[in-house]
């Protein structure tokens, strides 16, 4: 797999042992097949289904999993009508299953016999349930905060869990420094198949949405897996003339922390880190710099997007309100659905609006009680 980082412009074969360039940027896929429609696998209903277009080694997954073709669901909400991606039904609960589906599938290819993952649940638990259907072993590296739901499920696949005392990115540090040459860093922050994989929601989106594309899609966003692969995508059909225009994306942060927010509101190019203002119910956010920042800054101005800072009680109605019409979702991904609500004057009936559901509520206590 060839791989580019946007930093510093390097090019290389992707190796288990160079996660990320040597300048510390992130590597992204270098070449991608152009999309094609004939090349859709009509009869696989999982992110295999554009096999033959993701840019990795391999077209065919060596395990399935059912990882992909989440249904669209289409609700009222505050007065509009909300195409409702329900990610959340994935194996491990989370859409980390679609980045990680393939991030697996590619690093076993390439001789991997140990996964290593630093994470505040869901991604530890995509990789630790992959890592039970692939019998390999992982070792996953948890800021001890993290919800008790979540490293009971981490845990339940039979992987080593690894509590770090600290903030959030002392848990990063500790996996960085344990991977090595066959104990591959299964980061949902760095790796390049891990967007590959992301990409594919917005393929299915299009697919689903009758061959158009959204107006807006919401998406919560700490190191910004989702909200990359939808650009990245919907940069594929339109390089192939099959939609007209790319959605206006929006990035919804807590207010707590929000790195991204702070650089796009001073109109900076690269998001600083920043310290916590406090701790935040959606801790899947609570990331003090993601690793692609600038690329996220890219996507969101191509996109003519917008990014919010969303307080704690807006985050907790939220996920009352998703509840009250049958979506019980966690806190973090409660925020796409108050950031809606913040843009209420911005959008109209006619728009098509799509907010991914990205974590099940089951993960964790529902936070709205607490109130």
């Amino acid at each position: 797999m060839r791989v580019r980082c946007h930093e510093c412009g390097s090019e290389a074969e992707f190796k288990l042992a160079e996660w990320r360039c040597p300048c510390g940027g992130a590597w992204e896929p270098a070449i991608l097949p152009p999309f094609e429609s004939s090349k859709i696998s009509g009869d696989d209903y999982s992110i295999w289904r554009y096999g033959k277009m993701l840019g990795l080694d391999i077209e065919s997954p060596i395990k399935r999993m059912g990882v992909g073709w989440t249904p669209l669901v289409p609700v009222d909400m505050y007065g509009l009508k909300v195409n409702l991606k329900l990610e959340y039904l994935s194996p491990s609960g989370s859409f980390k299953d679609r980045g990680v589906n393939a991030m697996v599938n590619q690093l076993v290819f390439m001789g991997a016999n140990m996964m290593v993952e630093d994470s505040s649940g869901n991604a530890g638990a995509s990789l630790a349930a992959h890592s039970a259907r692939f019998g390999i072993k992982s070792k996953i590296f948890v800021p001890d905060y993290a919800s008790p739901n979540k490293l009971a499920q981490i845990s339940i696949y039979g992987v080593e869990v690894v509590p770090i005392a600290g903030p959030r990115k002392a848990a990063e540090d500790a996996a960085q420094a344990f991977a090595g040459i066959r104990r591959a860093y299964a980061s949902h922050a760095y790796n390049p198949a891990y967007l590959v994989g992301q990409m594919t929601a917005a393929w299915e989106l299009w697919e689903q949405l009758g061959q158009k594309t959204p107006d807006w899609v919401l998406c919560p966003v700490a190191q910004g897996g989702l909200l990359l692969g939808l650009w990245f995508g919907f940069k594929r059909l339109f390089d192939a003339g099959l939609i007209e225009r790319l959605p206006r994306l929006v990035a919804c942060q807590s207010a707590q922390i929000a790195p991204i927010y702070e650089a796009w509101r001073h109109d900076q190019d690269q998001v600083k880190t920043i310290e916590a203002s406090g701790p935040t119910v959606a801790e899947g956010v609570a990331i003090s710099r993601p690793a692609r920042g600038r690329r996220l800054l890219q996507a969101l101005k191509d996109t003519d997007g917008k990014v919010l800072a969303i307080g704690e009680d807006a985050i907790l109605k939220a996920q009352e309100d998703l509840a009250h019409l049958g979506y019980h979702v966690e806190p973090t991904s409660a925020l796409a659905v108050a950031g809606l609500k913040e843009l209420l004057n911005c959008l109209k009936n006619t728009d098509t609006i799509v907010i991914p559901l990205t974590g099940n509520g089951l993960k964790g206590k529902p936070k709205y009680q607490q109130r």
